[in-house]
């Protein structure tokens, strides 16, 4: 027996932009293709200009989630995504990346439906995170695991994941760059801005172990006032609500000169990344974005993810120090800009689709063992300042 239908459900900002070439495949009509959108995103500005400027159609379901803390929004998208998944009776539900909305994978397996995961195999070992935990649970009830790289394919294999479950497929993030970066590069939003190519700094900033904590939230914001008194050159941010709520709630200041933008959509905010001189962002999907597209970016936490961005030599792990960030600044400006990006030919929406089409429904069952990474398995993911 093949697969006949999918049901992806998918919930935030990330999830719609880079599933955009895989949600077009699945179109196509060899399969049916069920569409769930969680909700968490309601604003225009975080969700529905996506699906304008992506060209993604409506969704066949709407959950309605919205915002809440952990625990509720959680329990809202495993109670609602259940109840579409039961009446629809997919062959497999797809979720993608580590946000709550993958969570709706448990509500697929608790059901004894068939799951799968879009980036799969991400390990970051740092459990502050709730993202991490996230990764971690789905991975480990998932039949199906897309990993984009070795590493991530490793990550799993010393977890002891069956090899059979996994496919190193690439990025979908180069599937869409490819096909939106002509669009983007003729956006005008630089030039509306009096920007120039190469020479301004693109900050982002949302991450809730940095925007949730005042001591975090303060040395990002004393980092950016150095950037900006040492090169003096534009500093550009399009700030998300969440971690506006919590400079007012703070009472800090954002510093004076850096220049607020509302949140931007998505072929806006490539334009951006494509002419940035350099990005300093909390975000793994800039990391991505930024290596993907040649340009250098000072990831502002103690962690990472995608640890693959800083071996290539685009990305370096600065922490939260002001005088750390300004000086992995002053590494990439001085060095030669050129790496490969490792995620791939542009073509992992295709892979995903051959796997998911070619899904036999036999009965799986493994037996779980208890991983931790070891110092040399988890360096390379940390700031150097956690090792001293």
């Amino acid at each position: 027996m093949l697969t006949s239908k999918v049901m992806s459900i998918l919930g935030i900002r990330p999830d719609w932009i880079k599933m955009k070439s895989v949600i077009s495949r699945l179109d196509r009509g060899d399969l049916q293709h069920v569409l769930v959108h969680t909700g968490q995103h309601y604003s225009y500005n975080l969700d529905r200009i996506f699906f304008e400027q992506l060209e993604i159609r409506k969704p066949d379901y709407h959950l309605g989630v919205g915002s809440g803390s952990d625990g509720e929004q959680t329990a809202k998208i495993i109670e609602r995504s259940e109840k579409v998944i039961l009446k629809e009776q997919p062959d497999i539900v797809l979720v993608f990346g580590d946000s709550n909305s993958s969570q709706a994978a448990i509500a697929a397996a608790k059901a004894n439906f068939k799951a799968a995961r879009i980036e799969a195999g991400m390990r970051a070992y740092d459990w502050r995170m709730p993202e991490e935990k996230n990764k971690r649970m789905v991975d480990h009830i998932c039949r199906f695991l897309f990993a984009y790289t070795r590493w991530q394919e490793q990550n799993l294999l010393k977890e002891n994941v069956k090899p059979y479950r996994i496919s190193v497929v690439g990025n979908p993030t180069v599937d869409v760059i490819n096909t939106f970066k002509t669009k983007a590069s003729a956006n005008s939003i630089s030039s509306d801005l009096g920007l120039s190519r190469g020479d301004y700094f693109l900050v982002t900033a949302h991450r809730s172990e940095n925007v949730d904590d005042k001591n975090s939230l303060e040395k990002i914001l004393r980092g950016l006032e150095l950037v900006l008194q040492k090169h003096g050159k534009p500093v550009v941010w399009p700030l998300y609500p969440r971690t506006k709520d919590r400079i007012r709630r703070f009472n800090l200041s954002i510093p004076k000169g850096v220049r607020v933008l509302e949140p931007l959509g998505f072929i806006e905010f490539l334009h951006l990344e494509m002419n940035a001189l350099c990005l300093i962002s909390d975000s793994g999907t800039v990391q991505e974005e930024g290596c993907i597209l040649g340009v250098p970016c000072v990831v502002i936490r103690l962690t990472t993810e995608r640890p693959e961005t800083v071996v290539v030599g685009s990305s370096i792990i600065a922490g939260l120090e002001p005088s750390d960030m300004l000086q992995s600044i002053e590494t990439f400006l001085g060095e030669n800009r050129k790496w490969k990006h490792p995620y791939g030919d542009g073509h992992t929406a295709e892979r995903v689709v051959e796997v998911l089409k070619g899904y036999d429904p036999k009965p799986v069952v493994e037996e779980m063992v208890k991983f931790e990474a070891t110092d040399e398995d988890a360096r390379v993911c940390f700031s150097p300042r956690l090792f001293g």
